[in-house]
Order: C-alpha cells, then sequence, then structure tokens
C-alpha cells in the first residue's frame, strides 16, 4: 500500500493505553471507560511509510481523534494513513521522551506568585505563559514564552507499559517571550 501525497502510512495498536507497568507489575487501567477521549484512545504509532518531515521507522505521537476505528483515516486493522500536519506531534525516542515535529513545541507551564506561602496542591498555573522547553528558529529552550489563553494541550500517551505526559503548543499559539 502507498500513501497519497501529503500523508503518511502507520500501525497503531488499539490497546496500548490498557494496561500500565507500575514496578514490575503490570496492572490493567480501566482506560477503556474514561470518557475523555484523549486519556482512552491510541495516540502512538509507528511509520510504516513515512516522508521528509516523517521517517519511516520512527515511533510518533499524534492527535488521538486519528485513530479511532471510526475515522476515515483507517484503511485497515492496524493501519492509518495520516496527514502529515501539525496534528502529529512529536516522534517519540527510544527513552520515551519527545522530539516535537511539525512546528510544536514542549513548554511547562509556572505557577502563579502568591504573597502568602501555600501547599502545592493550591498553587495555580497560569494559562498563558511558561518555559519553553525545546529550541525554535527563533526562540532559545529555557526562555520564557506568554501563549494564546487555553492552548495549551496535554498529551497522554504510554511508552513501554509507562504513561506519559506531556504540554505543548503550536509555534503559531506564542504571543511573546522575554529575551
Amino acid at each position: 500500500m502507498k500513501p497519497i501525497k501529503g500523508s503518511i502510512l502507520v500501525r497503531v495498536w488499539a490497546d496500548q493505553k490498557k494496561d500500565a507497568l507500575i514496578g514490575d507489575t503490570v496492572l490493567k487501567t480501566g482506560k477503556n471507560y474514561n470518557e475523555n477521549f484523549r486519556e482512552r484512545n491510541p495516540v502512538v504509532a509507528y511509520v510504516e511509510q513515512g516522508g521528509e518531515e516523517i521517517p519511516t521507522g520512527v515511533w510518533v505521537v499524534c492527535n488521538y481523534s486519528h485513530f479511532d476505528l471510526e475515522s476515515p483515516l483507517h484503511l485497515t486493522d492496524e493501519l492509518y494513513a495520516i496527514p502529515i500536519d501539525s496534528e502529529i506531534y512529536a516522534i517519540v525516542n527510544e527513552d520515551g521522551s519527545l522530539k516535537p515535529v511539525m512546528g510544536n513545541i514542549l513548554v511547562e507551564r509556572i505557577t502563579k506568585d502568591s504573597i502568602i506561602e501555600l501547599p502545592e496542591e493550591l498553587k495555580k498555573p497560569y494559562l498563558d505563559r511558561g518555559v519553553i522547553l525545546t529550541d525554535t528558529e527563533t526562540i532559545k529552550k529555557g526562555s520564557f514564552i506568554f501563549w494564546l489563553k487555553m492552548a495549551d494541550y496535554e498529551i497522554c500517551y504510554t511508552w513501554k507499559g509507562e504513561e506519559k505526559r506531556a504540554l505543548k503548543i503550536h509555534q503559531s499559539e506564542i504571543t511573546g517571550y522575554l529575551k
């Protein structure tokens, strides 16, 4: 099978979020019953046939809606043809860390300052600013940036039985940064 121009072929295992590895024990997560599709649906895919931007043979993290069985991108049992766009968030490194692609960047929110000392559970994060965790063409890693309110997106993925999370925004959603 060959993808059309602007698409890649990926293989996805639908049950990737069903088990979790805690220490040496494998546990059932119950994610099948979660109402949050981002938490429930698979997001990690193996690239069977890639292109220039996304090479063949890597693992990628994508938007969860690509891999629903009702998706028009679904070809056969585990095979999907997905567009090469910003909905491909990152390439997964061997250790499970992410290398953002397609204009996406990883960020970390910062918490609001308080006059009094607060316990961790009462501290509130800003919804529109933080620290950039990956270099871009114009902004260096570690820079303080501002983005559109509510533009950040938490990626929930499972890598080798371990649940991981990362916060990403698209470069187009950055409104400013401090040098």
